[in-house]
This record gives C-alpha cells, sequence and structure tokens, in this order.
C-alpha cells in the first residue's frame, strides 16, 4: 500500500471511526503490525465467513479503492457464501462493476480512509480485525504503512461497527439476529488454532495479535503441545482466565472416564462412562448444564461450585473425554465461564489431535456382529472437530485452510521483475510490447513456560511440485490432467475440512434464508474460455501469492500447464505476474515479504521448465550467470530458457558467479555469447569488472550481453560496462537479434 502524505495527524481528522470504538482497549493489547500480519489474520476471518451458511455480512476497509485491486479475487470468492459485503475505501478510481459487493466511497482525509478493517457478523460467529495508520518508516518508494489494530470478538465493538458502517453507506438499519455465543467461541478457537499454526505465524507474531483473547493466546503459546503439558495448562488457564472454581479434565479408558489432570487437592475417582453429569455429555456428545445438588458426588470435588458445565472432547471424530468447569452461579446458563471453557475445549481438541499419544484414548475399532457385517465407520476427518454448542442453536462448521503458505527469509531488496510481451508467439517472432530487460525480480525480503497450578496424572498407556515434460522448439503444451470445469452453484456450499456432531449442523439458520448474488461474479460453467483467459489467470495467481496461498498457487499453475505452452506461460502469466506484484511492492501495497515469496514461486517454475526443456548441444552457445555480488536469478533464467528453446546450447551459472569463474570458463569454453544480469548496484560493480577482464582476453571474445534492473534505474553504469551491449524489452526479440547476430558473424 502507498505509504500516506501525512503520517498519524489524521487522527484529528472528523467523520466515522472504528478505530474509535477500540479506543478502551489497553495499550499492552494493542499490537503494531505491517500488512503481512493483516492478511495472514484476514484470510482466516474470510476462510471463516465462508463456512456458516450464507448468514455473515463482511465488511472490508481497503483504505483506497485503487487497493482493493489486490485483493479482489480473494473477496470475490466470499461471494456465493456470504449474506453482504461491502467495500469502503477513498474513491480514487472508479470501483469494478461486481454484482454481490456494494462500494461505499470514504472521503479524502477522513479517519476510516486510514483505517483497514474487516467486520464479520453472523449469528454463529463475529469479530473485527480494527487497524489505523500510524507511522511511516523509510522514505522513497519503499516507504512502509505500519498499523495499529485489535483483532476482536468483542459483540459489542462488533455491532458497533455494524451500525456505524451501515451509518456511512446510507442504510441505518443494520440487522438484529439472535446470537449463539458459545458457537461464536468455539468458531474462534478454531481461527485462534489456524493463526498460531499458520508458517508465518512466529516470524509476524501472530499470536500477539490474540491478545483479546488471552487463554487461547496462553494455551498455544506453550513451548510444547503435548498432552502431559497441555492438560495442565489448560486447568490452570481456566481459573485464571474463564472464572471457574474447579476444573477436572477426564479422558475415556474403555467403559471408564480418567481424571488426568484436576486442580482439587485430591485425586477425583475414575467414573463410568454412563453415569453422572460427565458419563451424560460423554455418552450424548453434548454440552451439559447442571447445578450442583448437595448430594451429588462432584460436590465434593469442587466444593467452591454451585454449578458445573460438563464439556465433551470429540477428536478425530470420535468421543475422547470431558472437561468438567466448576462455576460460582447457581444457575448454569447465567455463567459466563462456559463461554470461555468452550474455548478451551476446542483449543483442546485440537492440540491433543496432533499428539502422538491421543490414538492410544480412542475407542477401539468395532468388532463384527454375528453376522460377519461391520457397520461402517464415519470417515474420520482432516482436523478434529468441535464437540460442543447450545442444543437450541446448532452452529455451522468451519474450516481452517489445509495448506498454510510456507515461510522465507526476509529480504533485503525487493524490486518489480522483467516482462515479456503481453501476446505469446513462437520462438524469435517479433514482439506486440516491449517489456523491461531481463534480470528482473529481487527477492524481498518460544515460548514462556507456562505457570502451573494443577495436577496431572500421565496417560496409563505409551505414549510434489509440478514439473512439466520436456519440451522443444516450438514448445507444445503440456500434457497432464485436463483443468476443471468449476462454475458457480446454484447454491454453493463450502467443503469443510472436519466434521462436526449432527446437533452442531445445519444449513440455513431459522429467519436467514440463503442470500446468493443476483449475478454471478464469475462466468457461467461452460465458458472455460472466460474462466480460463489470462486475465483471470492472472488475478487468480497474483491474489494466491499474496495471501501465501501455495495451495491455490499450484492450482492455478496446474490448470495452466494443461492447455497452454510453456512459451505462452513465461509471457502471459509469470512474468505479468511478477509485474503486477512488483509494481504492487514500490505502491506499497504488497509487502516485502510476499513479494519474496512470489518470487521464490515463479523462480521455481521457470527452473521446472528449463529442467524439463531440451538442450542443444549442436547449437551456438551461451554461458548466462548472474553479476558476481548478484542474487537475483529470475531474469537469467528466463532467457536461458528462451535461448534455450530458440536453439542455443546454453549453460547456465546461477546467481552470484565469481568473475574468476567467468574468465575460465570463457577460456575453456569459447562460447559465442555471454550474459550477465545485476539487477543491484553491488551486482553492478560485479558485472563491469567482468567486462573488463573480457575486454582484456585475447580474441576470439564472446558476445557480451547484460541487463538488469540497476542500469534501468541508474543510467550511468551502462557507459561503463566496457564492450557489452544493453539490452531490455521483448525476450523474444533479444533471443532473436542473438540469433542473427550469431548467424551474421
Amino acid at each position: 500500500m502507498t505509504a500516506p502524505t501525512t503520517a498519524a495527524a489524521s487522527r484529528s481528522a472528523a467523520g466515522p471511526s472504528l478505530a474509535k470504538l477500540v479506543s478502551h482497549v489497553p495499550a499492552d493489547r494493542r499490537w503494531r503490525r505491517q500488512a503481512d500480519a493483516l492478511i495472514v489474520i484476514g484470510r482466516q476471518l474470510e476462510l471463516m465467513a465462508q463456512e456458516l451458511s450464507h448468514t455473515a455480512h463482511v465488511a472490508v476497509g481497503t483504505l483506497r479503492f485503487s487497493l482493493f485491486r489486490m485483493h479482489q479475487a480473494r473477496i470475490i470468492q466470499m461471494l456465493p457464501f456470504c449474506h453482504s459485503v461491502t467495500v469502503y475505501g477513498e474513491a480514487d478510481i472508479e470501483p469494478p462493476h461486481i454484482p454481490g459487493i456494494t462500494f461505499v466511497p470514504v472521503a479524502h482525509g477522513t479517519l476510516m480512509s486510514q483505517e483497514w478493517f474487516l467486520v464479520i457478523d453472523s449469528p454463529a460467529f463475529w469479530g473485527a480485525l480494527i487497524a489505523q495508520t500510524i507511522t511511516e518508516r523509510g522514505d522513497g518508494s519503499g516507504r512502509r504503512y505500519l498499523f495499529e489494530g485489535v483483532l476482536t470478538s468483542d459483540e459489542r465493538v462488533v455491532s458497533r461497527a455494524r451500525l456505524l458502517l451501515s451509518l456511512a453507506s446510507g442504510q441505518p438499519n443494520a440487522e438484529s439476529f439472535e446470537r449463539d455465543v458459545l458457537a461464536n467461541r468455539a468458531h474462534w478457537g478454531h481461527v485462534a488454532y489456524a493463526l498460531a499454526t499458520h508458517s508465518e505465524a512466529q516470524r509476524l507474531d501472530i499470536l500477539g495479535c490474540l491478545s483479546e483473547m488471552p487463554e487461547m493466546q496462553s494455551l498455544l503459546s506453550l513451548p510444547s503441545h503435548a498432552l502431559n503439558q497441555i492438560a495442565p495448562e489448560a486447568i490452570e488457564l481456566l481459573r485464571r482466565y474463564c472464572g471457574s472454581v474447579g476444573e477436572i479434565l477426564y479422558r475415556s479408558d474403555g467403559d471408564m472416564l480418567v481424571p488426568i489432570a484436576w486442580s482439587c487437592p485430591q485425586r477425583p475417582a475414575e467414573q463410568p462412562t454412563g453415569s453422572g453429569v460427565i458419563g451424560q455429555a460423554f455418552i450424548q456428545g453434548q454440552l451439559v448444564l447442571a447445578p450442583l445438588l448437595p448430594t451429588d458426588p462432584e460436590r465434593a470435588l469442587l466444593s467452591e461450585a454451585n454449578s458445573v458445565a460438563a464439556i465433551p472432547l470429540t477428536i478425530r471424530g470420535l468421543p475422547w473425554g470431558v472437561l468438567l468447569v466448576g462455576q460460582e452461579e447457581f444457575d448454569p446458563e447465567e455463567s459466563p465461564t462456559t463461554m470461555t471453557a468452550v474455548g478451551v475445549v476446542t483449543l483442546l481438541e485440537h492440540l491433543i489431535a496432533v499428539d502422538t499419544t491421543a490414538a492410544l484414548f480412542l475407542p477401539p475399532p468395532q468388532i463384527p456382529a454375528s453376522d460377519g457385517s461391520v457397520p461402517p465407520p464415519a470417515p474420520p476427518p482432516s482436523q478434529p472437530a468441535p464437540s460442543f454448542a447450545p442444543p437450541s442453536q446448532p452452529a455451522p462448521s468451519f474450516a481452517p485452510p489445509s495448506q498454510p503458505a510456507p515461510s522465507f527469509a526476509p529480504p533485503s531488496q525487493p524490486a518489480p521483475s522483467f516482462a515479456p510481451p503481453s501476446q505469446p508467439a513462437p520462438s524469435f517472432a517479433p514482439p506486440s510490447q516491449p517489456a523491461p530487460s531481463f534480470a528482473l525480480s529481487q527477492p524481498a525480503p518460544s515460548f514462556a513456560p507456562p505457570l502451573l497450578g494443577s495436577n496431572f496424572a500421565p496417560p496409563s498407556q505409551p505414549a510434489p511440485s509440478f514439473a512439466p515434460p520436456p519440451s522443444s522448439q516450438p514448445p507444445h503444451a503440456m500434457p497432464g490432467h485436463p483443468p476443471a470445469q468449476p462454475g458457480p452453484s446454484s447454491n454453493p456450499t463450502p467443503t469443510s475440512s472436519f466434521g462436526v456432531p449432527a446437533w452442531m449442523r445445519t444449513s440455513v439458520r431459522q429467519g436467514a434464508a440463503p442470500v446468493i448474488p443476483s449475478a454471478a461474479p464469475t462466468p457461467p460453467s461452460g465458458d472455460t474460455q472466460n474462466l480460463r483467459s489470462w486475465p483471470i489467470l492472472q488475478k487468480r495467481l497474483v491474489t494466491a501469492l499474496v495471501a501465501y496461498d501455495q495451495q491455490a498457487a499450484e492450482q492455478v499453475w496446474s490448470e495452466t500447464c494443461a492447455i497452454y505452452t510453456p512459451e505462452q506461460i513465461c509471457n502471459e502469466l509469470l512474468t505479468p505476474v511478477q509485474i503486477a506484484i512488483g509494481d504492487g511492492w514500490h505502491r506499497g501495497e504488497v509487502s516485502v515479504a510476499a513479494e519474496h515469496f512470489s518470487s521464490r514461486f515463479v523462480q521455481s517454475k521457470l527452473l521446472n521448465l528449463f529442467n524439463a526443456s531440451s538442450d542443444h548441444p549442436g547449437g551456438p552457445m551461451a554461458i548466462i550467470a548472474c553479476a558476481q555480488g548478484e542474487l537475483h536469478e529470475i531474469g537469467a533464467i528466463m532467457i536461458s530458457l528462451f535461448l534455450r528453446w530458440g536453439g542455443f546450447h546454453v549453460i547456465y551459472l546461477g546467481q552470484n558467479v565469481p568473475n574468476s569463474t567467468i574468465e575460465e570458463m570463457v577460456q575453456q569454453l569459447n562460447p559465442q555469447i555471454l550474459g550477465l544480469s545485476a539487477s543491484t548496484v553491488e551486482g553492478s560493480h560485479g558485472l563491469i569488472a567482468a567486462s573488463q577482464l573480457i575486454a582484456q582476453m585475447p580474441p576470439p571474445r564472446p558476445f557480451l550481453m547484460f541487463g538488469g534492473l540497476a542500469f534501468r534505474m541508474r543510467e550511468d553504469l551502462q557507459s561503463r560496462v566496457q564492450n557489452g551491449y544493453h539490452f531490455q524489452g521483448d525476450i523474444r526479440q533479444i533471443a532473436r537479434m542473438l540469433a542473427e547476430k550469431i548467424r551474421s558473424a
């Protein structure tokens, strides 16, 4: 995102502000992050919105409509599953016409024009990510936003935010509905786990953004998620944050419920699975709320409690145990303890599911009946299932993302990338559009031990990247599975990655009929040409890479490889995407980390194509390398690939090639062409020194070509390269010129 012309000064501006709604949040619960963290958090909330059976109202603040473009494809994905989607921002451009999305302009200089927010409201889940720009750092084109924000599940904040936004949009009658507080907390448990296990969680300090849910933050911050670590900490934080007055965690062992962690002075006795409050919760698989009578056996264990909540735990779709929580209130339904305890149980289910000992506590497989038949078991889900929600208000399921984005090292200098033309053509065909030179993108740049105040009894039992096939000149379409033909369904349903009990499932809540956009945002399923057009594929890939969604990016790549040639893919997909993301970084719309992630993706695909292409040992030899001190190699790989497709025998040396090695290879192999790339000033100095070495060599000397961002940014550097030819523009034109140069030599 482009840095504001004035930093935090706009705080005194007039107009509505969502940041004011969270001004009561203490300073130690606010966090400061760059856009990377906000994108990761927002993605998890967006996925949740798609799991709420068309009941979610979604409001998005993108600062300006021009910045909406970077999030457009991702937001469009929510449309078929949400009740409404509204985008707020400064109207610096005309917003696109997308059926189902309402655009609300925000006046320039107002508080809301400096706020990035995502508000989701539905009967079963509500929450808000509210952040405001506070400072600038750096100067020039590299200035970045820094946000101060709050991630909250506070119903009062969400309701007031919706009311404020509805007034700003001229629609003051915001829909009201009955809220399901337990289902909301369960869903927040899933969101918290997805955020904590994201591959970028530690680098971006995502856990630090969960300060409004300290019980979840504490449990997820444990250095170990083994059962013997998380069980006693869960007991401790229930009392610390939930206001409980007694806690016992049971696991099933055959026909008995065995206590494994407790806060009472003595070890609780084992209890048959069919008796008592915990037996009822375990057998029925439902939350049980009950007052404590003097004759109840739980009274001796939870002497300070007047009522109890028994919450079942379900692991991999099977009953695992029960958490018994004591409450001060005589009426258990009036106790706020239950809500927080439900979120803790959700996290326990996730954490126990990844413990290698968890399977030891699950019921054994079903035994065949006397006739030899075996009842078909329910398919185990890939993620643990939640096991609670008030019976009167069942909640829909939620699926956290199945593929977290891969992690990466922060870069030093992100930069835009090289772009061949937008129109595909055979090798050596004249260009239809000029493009920058071939040296392109630069890569973008413990938790504390818990305080245990409980007892714990250890268990009694021991505890492919897509690689295209070889291609030749001219390249042919790569074989593979035919692309899917998706199209908007009349009643789309998101796919959940784990199951939930039947009493938590519902297609639509009472009184909330599904609302589908009047017109689909994408062409119908039969219009496969438009679905696979280059603009659509480019937008999908940019969206996936900016969101660190490796799985979605690989899906776009596989679909493209199934129907287009490698040359078309380079010209019409990889290069335009890299340019868009690089330009977005310079405008401040794309984070350094996202630029780096996309560069790694593009580089890996180009290397796949290069390694799969056929070399031509009898053709003219070309040595291509990144200059000494240069680490950014996408442009060098691209020119190597097109030269190989053009019939050259290409030797690609990679990044940071010492000048002594280049000089030695030139003397040994006597190539016709030597191509060097430099995107940084440091790399350009190495390239200039290499040109001096080549100029001093006796004939025949190779034809020296060079290019890269450094020479586009600093034209004075070009004149310092001795006997070299600087090329930029259409990479196929470069290859054609080189072929003619060699033939005429």
